[in-house]
């Protein structure tokens, strides 16, 4: 697959690849009790013992531990909730396989920036790695066969994480999203299917998963991600023409009370976020892509409590956020 590879895209914040896999002769989740559940941990924990996996059971692990988890993206809302479940990490933390979400597993790669070939190489080798061990099921006619049939054929789900501030400033989210979904694919928020956007970020993501193969879904996700890259350039430099002193007084009279507030909240600190990230892309603060996404995961609140080391009241969050930002952007 051609694709434009640019970590350092200040639009495109990263690029995942997901595999929905589900082993031959273990029933599917609906069905498969506790043991069969252990069992598929422990095969895939085997297939993968020659590579640097971290094996971590939902069962030892805290609310807490399971929120930061969640928080970096390494394991979704519903894996967290189950205690039967697993997550095997590898050193770099770009790889994490879920096991006993939905599916027996998914195995979920990711990459900073617009790198959705770099995505797919990473859990495609995950994924080989397991199949030479345990076979899959899988039909010569449907493809790889999955609990909710919308997943069945690739069994893959792509995504490309954007930050699209200039086209929220000018309410034309609504339109970008109405034109994708004539392509095939869809617009989810932060933590994908069923939630919000926040900060302005979406993530854009194929909805077909049969009748294409992966690298027809894979171009067409690049090829729309840097169709709506193109139309975000496009909405700032209308906003820098219709009044640049007036967009850079909002943002940086934004960025002042980022930098120097005493409480914040976390639904503010994704608002304030997003006017940062766009006052740095414009030029108007000097901040890094990857300082602004450092501290989104370090003040979120599951990651707040486990660096204080202990429960925090939402006064108390709120207080030491706003610390956190002050002493990161100082």
């Amino acid at each position: 697959m051609m694709e434009i590879v640019d970590p350092m895209n200040t639009i495109a914040q990263s690029s995942r690849v997901r595999l929905a896999r589900n082993y031959a002769d273990v029933p599917f989740p609906t069905r498969m009790s506790r043991q069969d559940s252990e069992k598929i941990i422990e095969r895939t924990a085997n297939a993968l013992e020659k590579e640097r996996y971290t094996l971590k059971r939902m069962a030892d692990l805290g609310k807490n531990a399971r929120g930061v988890l969640v928080e970096e993206h390494l394991i979704s809302p519903e894996l967290a909730a189950k205690d039967g479940a697993a997550v095997l990490l590898n050193e770099e933390k770009t790889v994490s396989i879920m096991v006993g979400e939905e599916d027996h597993l998914r195995v979920q790669a990711m990459l900073p920036g617009l790198q959705l070939g770099g995505a797919m190489e990473l859990a495609d080798r995950a994924d080989r790695q397991i199949e030479r061990a345990e076979r899959f099921a899988f039909d010569p006619d449907w493809g790889y066969l999955t609990a909710c049939p919308t997943n069945t054929g690739t069994g893959m789900r792509a995504s490309v994480m954007l930050h699209l501030a200039g086209l929220a400033m000018l309410s034309q989210t609504g339109q970008v999203i109405h034109a994708v979904s004539q392509l095939g694919l869809t617009v989810r928020g932060l933590y994908g299917e069923g939630s919000e956007a926040s900060g302005n970020l979406y993530q854009l993501s194929n909805q077909i998963t049969l009748g294409r193969t992966e690298e027809e879904i894979l171009r067409l996700l690049s090829d729309t991600a840097q169709q709506v890259i193109g139309r975000e350039r496009a909405a700032r430099e209308m906003l820098l023409q219709q009044g640049r002193a007036q967009l850079e007084d909002k943002l940086m009279r934004s960025f002042g009370v980022f930098t120097h507030a005493r409480l914040m909240t976390t639904k503010e600190f994704m608002t304030r976020l997003s006017h940062a990230r766009l006052a740095a892309d414009l030029g108007f603060v000097k901040l890094s892509p990857q300082q602004l996404s450092q501290l989104m995961v370090k003040v979120q609140p599951a990651t707040l409590e486990r660096d204080a080391g202990r429960p925090l009241s939402q006064m108390e969050r709120d207080e030491l956020r706003a610390g956190i930002i002050r002493k990161t952007l100082a």
